[in-house]
């Protein structure tokens, strides 16, 4: 009775192990679409936002290119990484008051980029009428902020920082290797010191938040 109560337990936890072996390990996606940058407040040094709210708002809004790569080791479990990147630009015209008949107008630009890269761990539900998979996944790496502005002079501000995020998706197969997918993601992080060339700037006491939602759709390829 106790060997065969054994070999039951045996086989029960060794199903799931031998049944891993039933899908591609190698999974990699690569999404466009829609970033939503959180910050309402700027460092002086961002002067165009700090002066001109409505430009603000504007560049809040951006588009953002994901990859990223994940080796599915089990069933449900996988482990990579991600890469994305976050792009917003917006120009306004700006007018300077004259002591003559007619004012001035200079135009102002703002150019942000941000990027991130770090490892993940991703948990997949199981698939859906054999098309469907939903998962969640979670990140920590490192984040990288620059962003040129321009009135009278143009100058870049650069700073990094520790960022983490999670995100979910849903995945759609074609067939056993091609797919697409939707995912919704949140990143956050902020800086705390900013480059201008090879000057320092510490503005730990109003930082500038990277914080953002991303809102994508792209290619889902397995191997």
């Amino acid at each position: 009775m106790k060997k065969t109560l054994l070999l039951s337990a045996l086989v029960f936890f060794a199903l799931p192990i031998l049944a891993q072996n039933n899908f591609n390990r190698h999974n990699f996606s690569m999404n466009a679409g829609y970033a939503f940058k959180f910050a309402d407040n700027h460092p002086e040094q961002f002067a165009n936002m700090v002066s001109n709210s409505d430009h603000a708002k504007t560049m809040k809004h951006g588009y953002t290119f994901e990859f990223a790569y994940d080796y599915r080791f089990h069933q449900w479990l996988s482990v990579g990484f991600e890469a994305s990147m976050l792009g917003a630009v917006h120009g306004f015209d700006s007018i300077i008051p004259s002591s003559g008949e007619a004012n001035n107008s200079i135009y102002c630009t703002d150019d942000m980029n941000i990027f991130y890269v770090g490892p993940s761990f991703k948990v997949q539900l199981p698939t859906i009428a054999e098309q469907f998979d939903i998962w969640a996944r979670v990140t920590a790496g490192y984040m990288n902020m620059r962003n040129t502005d321009k009135n009278s002079i143009s100058n870049t501000y650069s700073g990094n920082s520790f960022g983490y995020g999670i995100g979910c998706g849903l995945d759609y197969a074609f067939n056993e290797y091609i797919g697409m997918g939707f995912t919704a993601s949140f990143l956050q992080g902020s800086v705390s010191t900013l480059k201008l060339g090879e000057d320092k700037i510490d503005i730990s006491e109003n930082k500038e938040s990277l914080g953002r939602m991303n809102f994508t759709i792209g290619v889902r390829i397995r191997l």
